[in-house]
């Protein structure tokens, strides 16, 4: 039985001889005067195989099979399941949202200098690789603190080949503990943001491991729509692509969904005043549209980040590169999820508990971490294209202890950890009033008595809330996650 991750209907076999069967008559008026012959004739809309074939509506063997509606309008997840099949038809009007988790626990507070209460820096860094009073630069729009000399930021300005881009972007460290060597932290904002609004125009979310939310992470407060999981760009354009049994007719394609689009919407007429009714229009008329354009014209949208030399040249894609290789796979992510094509694009990268003995690995991951950070902000400002960054990890590192910078890395820290929102302007009009969420304490650790301190998941809503204001749009934050901060509480956690 043919399958799509974008076609959402099966397939049933379709024999040799179904090629010689009559053309179907696709004729919008005879389709809906059959229907009505057949429902005046037997009082109830034909549902199955046999009822389409028996009133002379379809005349192949191959059908494509509505589920059966009456036993989904009587479930309460029909709600749910019209959201997640249903996405809009437009882009959404959100900057595109791309999260980037470092697994194992990167030591995100050693290359952005977290400072305490009074954004003052503190007494020492000795566990924290910098020693006693490290030497600091001041980068981005809003002149964040970093320790001098950081691969992060070093790698991060090296791969922005528009240095405008870096300029028209605001960094914000968020200080916040997290468990280490674990997915388990509920870092994950794509389904607040699909919530919100967030939604492309062909898939709802991108990720690079299968997991719910396809990073390392776990869902903060809402679950995310089931992610497409991208090893490949193949995995992208044929989702995207109608295959099985009805590439045997891949010339009828178009006719048939329209066919079956204009089915769909009689029967939600039939049932719209029942129970779940507005959903169950949407669940079978919508994806059909969709379905019926996408066959139609399926080179329509650029999804290949190869199509664009602008974009490839930042990620060093040629017709050579593998298509299965991580600079292709997260290009093709980024690309999809500025064109809007994709709701969210999640990234993990692994290789992060680096806690060796040593500086030099971990010195190179981090790098790695700003090499790809630099390159979506370039991508994203040579498309012109707002986007909104979170960089998060399990835990963190401590170093041993030293008055001089440059320790290696011991043992895990997550009392040490914090996460990254990078948000990224091309008008360079969108500004920070702060360069730093909650603050550290004089133990070299997040402190745990701020709002965001202590939870992932706290801090993931805080930073949901700065994704809508950056996007001009906090008021959707108590429409999606009522309760969780005060007004005064928001106030004091929106740095956008």
């Amino acid at each position: 039985m043919g399958k799509n991750n974008k076609i959402k209907y099966k397939v049933d076999q379709i024999q040799d001889h179904d090629e010689k069967a009559q053309a179907i008559d696709t004729n919008p008026e005879s389709v809906e005067r059959k229907t009505e012959e057949f429902i005046k004739m037997h009082d109830r809309l034909p549902l199955t195989r046999r009822d389409f074939l028996g009133a002379g509506i379809i005349q192949f063997g191959g059908f494509l099979a509505l589920p059966p509606m009456l036993k989904v309008m009587g479930t309460g997840g029909m709600s749910k399941a019209a959201d997640i099949v249903c996405s809009a038809a437009k882009s959404s009007e959100l900057p595109a949202l791309i999260t980037l988790n470092l697994a194992g626990g990167a030591g995100l507070s050693a290359n952005w200098m977290p400072l305490d209460q009074g954004l003052q820096p503190l007494a020492s860094y000795s566990k924290m690789g910098w020693g006693v009073n490290p030497a600091v630069v001041t980068d981005f729009a809003n002149k964040a603190p970093f320790y001098a000399g950081n691969p992060f930021l070093t790698a991060l300005k090296a791969a922005s080949l528009d240095a405008q881009a870096v300029m028209n972007t605001n960094f914000v460290g968020v200080a916040v503990r997290s468990q280490d060597d674990t997915n388990a932290n509920r870092f994950d904002i794509t389904g607040l943001a699909k919530a919100a609004g967030l939604t492309g125009t062909l898939l709802a979310n991108l990720g690079t491991s299968n997991t719910p939310t396809g990073n390392n992470t776990q869902a903060a407060f809402l679950p995310p729509p089931s992610p497409l999981v991208v090893g490949r760009y193949e995995d992208v354009a044929g989702a995207l692509r109608v295959s099985g049994s009805l590439s045997k007719i891949a010339n009828r394609a178009p006719a048939l969904f329209t066919t079956i689009e204009r089915l769909n919407a009689l029967q939600a007429q039939k049932y719209a005043e029942m129970n779940y009714g507005r959903q169950l229009e949407e669940l079978v008329v919508c994806r059909s549209k969709d379905n019926t354009n996408l066959v139609s014209n399926p080179n329509a949208i650029a999804t290949d980040p190869l199509s664009e030399p602008q974009i490839a040249a930042v990620w060093g894609l040629n017709n050579n590169t593998s298509r299965a290789s991580r600079d292709y796979v997260f290009a093709t992510l980024v690309y999809n999820a500025l064109k809007g094509n994709a709701g969210s694009a999640n990234l993990t990268m692994g290789g992060y508990d680096y806690h060796n003995g040593t500086r030099a690995t971990g010195d190179a991951r981090d790098a790695d971490a700003g090499t790809v950070i630099g390159r979506i902000l370039t991508s994203a400002y040579r498309l012109n294209k707002k986007v909104f960054i979170i960089v998060t990890s399990d835990g963190s590192v401590t170093s041993t202890e030293s008055d001089s910078a440059g320790s290696p890395w011991g043992s895990d820290g997550g009392i040490r950890g914090s996460s990254f929102m990078l948000a990224m302007d091309p008008s360079g009009n969108s500004s920070a009033k702060s360069f730093q969420l909650g603050h550290y304490v004089a133990a070299q650790a997040a402190d745990d008595k701020t709002l965001v301190g202590s939870s992932p998941e706290r801090a993931a809503a805080a930073m949901f809330a700065n994704y809508l204001s950056f996007g001009k749009r906090l008021d959707l934050f108590e429409l999606t996650l009522p309760r969780v901060f005060t007004v005064v509480e928001l106030d004091g956690i929106r740095v956008f």
